[in-house]
């Protein structure tokens, strides 16, 4: 089987994350590993089928729910069977998880081009939980300076936050 670079180096990359999802599925490390290997064999058959470019995730994730699937039906003679509802709970919740990253991963990338003055006003505020008149202390500043402050800081957040989530959609 002769496979492309940019292939294997996909598929590389993938195995923790596919491993945890077959495992979140089935619960058991040695049936993920199991299934882990049916799905690598799969990717690798129907590698002419992928399309550079692409989500390699998205399309070995799909690969891998079919042979969670066969694998399912494989073991329906055991007690513990997760229904096909609970499987839609899981998959939500990992798509929520997945979502939520992405805006900490945007939300840090802004955070990063506050200035050391803002990054320090936005820990004591949020990070140190202290109110606005002990950040105002702290800094020796008025607490209505503090407010303006942190809100022009918080808008600057939002606006760039905003702008990265265009720009990733294109």
């Amino acid at each position: 089987m002769d496979l492309p670079d940019e292939f294997i180096l996909e598929l590389t990359q993938a195995q923790q994350r596919l491993f945890g999802y077959i495992y979140r599925r089935v619960a058991n490390r040695e049936q993920a590993q199991e299934v882990l290997q049916q799905t690598n064999l799969v990717l690798c058959r129907k590698a002419n089928e992928f399309e550079p470019d692409t989500n390699f995730n998205a399309w070995a994730v799909t690969v891998a729910h079919y042979q969670i699937l066969s694998h399912r039906a494989n073991v329906t003679r055991e007690r513990l069977v997760f229904s096909d509802e609970v499987f839609a709970v899981v998959d939500d919740r990992d798509e929520e998880s997945l979502i939520r990253e992405k805006y900490k991963r945007i939300l840090r990338f802004c955070y990063g081009k506050l200035s050391q003055v803002n990054q320090e006003l936005m820990k004591l505020r949020y990070q140190e939980g202290l109110s606005f008149q002990q950040v105002a202390d702290e800094l020796n500043k008025k607490i209505s300076a503090v407010k303006v402050q942190v809100h022009r800081i918080r808008l600057n957040l939002k606006k760039c936050a905003q702008e990265q989530l265009k720009e990733q959609q294109l």
